[in-house]
């Protein structure tokens, strides 16, 4: 991580990252002159080395440019530029360490996480959409446990189009499939669990490609 009183890493970084893609342009030059005469890292030898090398590829515009900025010692670098300059192995080390590996992703979490969008995200059942949120969940519940009392009763119940009246056995047909849906859910995460365990399953896009239930169009009840 760059410390924020340092304006030289960033440059650093962005000058080695530019020469690993082959990369020479006049900001590139430009930089490594600079750092060079900073002595930044204690490496001046290899900046001005490879700033020598980045000039001397340069249109003529562009390298007259640096030229004309150049002391008697830079500007003889550059005649004499052969070959790209080895990065010494002690810059290389400093540069890794400001950017430490990633943490590993949590692919247990992904799974839940994934597995909650899922179950809460809807099934539609019959052309009606039915929302799955939890809160969806519990008042379903309770209709259901309603209408086996009173089975004679249609119930008022509101889904994400507006209310609609149900009878028993629609009351009924919705619970089923919305239990199926959140069952199906917690059965998937719980095989992708099981593929991670066993290293079938170890990315994220393995598990957003696994057979999730569907959120859309259901089979008629």
């Amino acid at each position: 991580m760059y410390r924020i009183d340092s304006m030289y890493e960033p440059m650093v970084e962005a000058l080695l990252a530019a020469r690993s893609e082959n990369k020479a342009d006049r900001w590139m030059a430009c930089v490594a002159f600079w750092l060079g005469r900073q002595q930044i890292y204690n490496v001046p030898d290899y900046w001005l080395a490879l700033a020598a090398k980045i000039t001397a590829g340069l249109d003529d515009a562009d390298k007259e440019a640096i030229l004309d900025q150049l002391s008697n010692k830079e500007a003889m670098l550059v005649s004499s530029a052969v070959d790209w300059p080895e990065t010494p192995g002690s810059l290389l080390a400093i540069v890794s360490g400001w950017s430490p590996e990633p943490p590993p992703i949590d692919l247990y979490a992904y799974a839940a996480s994934k597995r909650y969008a899922v179950e809460t995200g809807g099934i539609v059942l019959n052309g009606m959409r039915v929302m799955t949120d939890r809160a969806s969940q519990s008042l379903i519940t309770g209709a259901y446990n309603y209408v086996q009392a009173n089975p004679e009763i249609a119930v008022k119940f509101k889904t994400s189009g507006g209310f609609v009246e149900l009878t028993a056995a629609q009351m009924t047909a919705i619970a089923n499939a919305v239990g199926a849906h959140v069952q199906a859910a917690f059965a998937a995460e719980g095989e992708i669990n099981q593929q991670i365990i066993a290293g079938t399953i170890t990315t994220l896009a393995e598990i957003d490609a696994f057979g999730w239930p569907s959120n859309g169009e259901s089979s008629p009840a």
